[in-house]
């Protein structure tokens, strides 16, 4: 990848952040991390993030209701968003495409596929 990518993870899990913030350090991602939505979105347009990932239950707003409110504010129009939860059924990643998300990883992530992911929504 030519330029840098920008990442935002917005993840109330502290072992999520942890696995971000190591395997990304090392490809020269910058990464920015928030525990939840509220503190994310107020910083969102300063970062202009390529890629931003939601856990979908959080505290507060959970991750339906941040995409929507990005989304209607069109806060960063040009990011790919991706969904990502530990507690999914069948339906889930069919709810997530519907509701209009980039992309879905499930949890536990997988470290080795992390960045080829992110980078292959770009």
């Amino acid at each position: 990848m030519s330029q840098q990518l920008k990442v935002v993870l917005v993840d109330d899990d502290p072992h999520t952040r942890n696995l971000f913030e190591l395997v990304l350090a090392h490809h020269n991602v910058v990464l920015n991390v928030y525990k939840d939505a509220e503190s994310a979105l107020s910083e969102l347009a300063y970062v202009a993030p390529d890629v931003v990932v939601i856990d979908l239950f959080l505290p507060g707003l959970d991750g339906y209701q941040m995409f929507d409110r990005i989304r209607k504010q069109a806060l960063i129009p040009d990011s790919r968003f991706v969904a990502t939860t530990a507690y999914y059924t069948n339906d889930t990643e069919q709810e997530i495409t519907k509701r209009g998300f980039d992309g879905y990883l499930s949890k536990p992530i997988d470290a080795k596929q992390l960045l080829p992911y992110l980078e292959s929504l770009l």
